[in-house]
């Protein structure tokens, strides 16, 4: 975003909306609602900036990776953890097509935000305390992309600071439906540069998060490696990502732990972005 400052979608003259739709957003308020829909909720979702990542999220992005995954893993009994999960609906999407598995874990390093309401406005702070969001009446503003804007809205982030807060759900209402009608269905806090612990999954899934916009090469091979150690031999690791290129709405690769490393079980016809990355020597266990 060249000027982390956007018009609010419905608070100005509907003519300039039609004329210049870029320039405006939803308001993110949407996501203090106790029952948002899930459009109104990806719509707000999308505009959330946290850490390197952008909380983009859609229906129906992933249909071809998870069939990946459904052709090639026996999923029955299976445990599988999706790895940056954002705000819950792509996994949703792929609960429902799978078999009677053992459990599901929504992860993500960043499932709630705060807010906190100074007058008109309602700022979002994350977990390191940094204000990644100013929704005002009219106006929108992202404090961590802009030097210039951090030190105009100052002086609200400081009047925030001293005010109570109140924590914001970032799991869509379809996931937090499932979460409460399903017990095999939870959530976690996890970062992807960290192994994931025991028990280890039977599947990881890791969509739209391990980029090359978001990450360099060294990170990512870093990323790899503590997935590769978080899960067993015959294990397997599910990575995707949406390109906005034309002719390429998906690329995916389905990976299985052996001897130590991650060999190829299936790819899509436009491999993974960061497919050159597994055949890496740095990418293996001793």
């Amino acid at each position: 975003m060249r000027a982390p400052v956007r018009l609010v979608r419905g608070q100005w003259p509907s003519s300039w909306e039609r004329r210049l739709p870029r320039l405006f957003r939803v308001d993110p308020r949407v996501l203090l609602e106790e029952e948002p829909t899930p459009e109104d909720f990806r719509a707000a979702m999308s505009i959330i900036h946290v850490g390197e990542t952008i909380k983009i999220t859609d229906a129906d992005r992933h249909g071809a990776a998870d069939a990946l995954l459904l052709e090639n893993v026996p999923l029955t009994g299976a445990s599988i953890v999706d790895l940056g999960a954002s705000d819950g609906s792509t996994s949703v999407e792929l609960i429902a097509k799978l078999p009677d598995f053992e459990s599901y874990v929504i992860a993500d390093l960043y499932l709630t935000l705060r807010s906190v309401q100074v007058g008109r406005h309602v700022l979002f702070f994350d977990a390191d305390d940094n204000c990644v969001l100013v929704a005002g009446r009219r106006l929108l503003a992202w404090p961590t992309l802009s030097r210039t804007v951090r030190l105009v809205v100052a002086p609200l982030i400081a009047r925030a600071r001293r005010r109570p807060s109140r924590d914001v759900l970032l799991l869509g209402p379809e996931a937090r439906r499932l979460t409460r009608t399903d017990p095999r269905v939870s959530t976690r806090v996890h970062d992807v540069f960290q192994p994931w612990g025991a028990p280890a999954p039977d599947v990881i899934k890791v969509a739209n998060l391990l980029r090359r916009l978001y990450f360099s090469d060294a990170d990512i091979l870093r990323a790899l490696r503590a997935l590769l150690a978080s899960l067993d031999e015959g294990g397997h690791l599910l990575i995707l990502d949406n390109p906005r290129l034309a002719d390429i709405t998906l690329r995916a690769g389905l990976y299985r732990r052996e001897g130590g490393r991650f060999r190829p079980v299936a790819e899509t016809p436009d491999a993974p972005e960061i497919a050159d990355l597994f055949r890496s020597p740095e990418l293996a266990l001793a």
